[in-house]
Order: structure tokens, then C-alpha cells, then sequence
């Protein structure tokens, strides 16, 4: 199919590097997600909790809901007692469901994120596998809201730890970086205003104009 058509389009860098193995000489063009960027609404102090959001019916996700609160949660809300976390996203199974409880806070299907985008002050994308760029973590930050993320959760994101959000791959580093995240208002800052740079520079729709300006360019060529 590859070879059929004039380009191949992808959304990372990391599946074009896989297609010039599989396909050399191919054209692979990168188009990835486009997101508006609004920027963040409300300061550290006006907000507090952390959430998850993510359709359950993606298996991955299943996973890092079930990973974050058995193996991460508790970890955290030892030394955090007050925080709360959110559980977002439509078509959980039971075992989701069954997370609420101790400071987990299960909502399901919501009409909006915008509440938590605006409210809760990080987000996590404790995703142990899967591919492509992860929308809910380019969604966190196109709202200046920082993330604490695993290596898979960040993959194709142009974003490196301790600059746009912190990395994390194992659960007691994850609960410590979300520890670290959450009481520190000068790092919350500095890694706010990064993320919402990130998306303007990678994923905002200007950039994917002049991605596809790019693409078309070529053919005359």
C-alpha cells in the first residue's frame, strides 16, 4: 500500500523512523494531532487534585487505571491524604469501576473535561503500552496543565523530562515525581508554560498547515 501511494502519512516521528526500515525510500510524511491551544486559565494555588482520562474501551488505558491506583495511589495518597484522584472516561468494565474508593474518585463518561483541565492541577498518563501521540497527554498541556507520564505515554511528544513534564517509568518514581509535582508551584510554573510552547510549536493547527503546505510542496518538485 505504501509503495501504491504518492505519501504515507504518520503521527510521530517514531513511526516514520519504523516505516524508513520497513519501506526505504517511501515517502513518510509526519502530520500529527492538531489542537487548539488556550493556554492555562487558573494559577497553582486555584487549583488542587490529579485526574486520568481515557476510553476504556482502548485496553491500554484499562491498564493504567488498574496500574495507577493499585500499584501508584497508594504510595501517593499516603503522604498527600487530601488529594483526590479522578477517574474519567466512557465504557469502563467493572474493574474500573471498582477503583472508587480511598480517595479515588471514579466519574465514568463526563460531558467535558474542561472542569478538570481547569481545576485539578495535574494530570497523569500512566500508560504502560500502546502507540501513536497520546491526545490526552496534548490536551493537558495545550491548557498549560503539566503531566506526569510514563516513556510510553510521551513517545512521539518532542518533549523531554523536567522541561515540558516529568517522566516517569516504574510506580514508586511515578508516585514520587507526582509527589514532587504537586507541592512544588516554581517547577508546576516553569513546566506549564513549556507545555503549552510544546503544542504551539508541534501540534498546534498552524503547524500542521504548514506540515501539509510542506507535503503538497513536494509533489512539484
Amino acid at each position: 500500500m505504501i509503495k501504491a501511494a504518492d505519501a504515507t502519512l504518520v503521527v510521530s516521528t517514531v513511526e516514520k523512523a519504523v516505516l524508513s526500515e520497513d519501506a526505504p525510500g517511501e515517502k513518510v510524511h509526519v502530520l500529527s494531532n492538531i489542537h487548539q491551544v488556550p493556554g492555562r486559565d487558573k494559577g497553582f494555588a486555584e487549583r488542587k487534585d490529579i485526574y486520568f482520562v481515557g476510553g476504556y474501551q482502548h485496553p491500554p488505558n484499562v491498564d493504567a487505571a488498574c496500574w495507577f491506583v493499585n500499584d501508584i495511589w497508594p504510595l501517593i495518597h499516603q503522604q498527600l491524604p487530601e488529594m483526590r484522584f479522578h477517574l474519567i472516561g466512557s465504557n469502563a468494565p467493572e474493574k474500573v469501576r471498582a477503583l472508587n474508593g480511598d480517595g479515588v474518585v471514579f466519574h465514568g463518561f463526563v460531558e467535558s473535561v474542561q472542569p478538570y483541565l481547569s481545576n485539578c492541577r495535574l494530570a497523569v498518563a500512566p500508560l504502560r503500552y500502546g502507540a501513536g501521540v497520546k491526545g490526552k497527554v496534548n490536551m493537558s498541556m495545550a491548557h498549560g496543565q503539566p503531566v506526569v507520564a510514563t516513556p510510553a505515554a510521551v513517545e512521539g511528544m518532542f518533549a523531554e523530562h523536567e522541561r515540558e513534564l516529568l517522566v516517569a517509568q516504574d510506580a514508586a518514581s511515578f508516585a514520587a515525581e507526582v509527589v514532587r509535582l504537586y507541592q512544588d508551584e516554581e517547577l508546576w510554573n516553569r513546566l506549564s508554560d513549556a507545555s503549552v510552547q510544546n503544542v504551539e510549536d508541534h501540534f498546534s493547527l498552524a503547524t500542521a498547515r504548514a506540515s501539509l503546505t510542506a507535503l503538497f510542496d513536494s509533489f512539484n518538485k
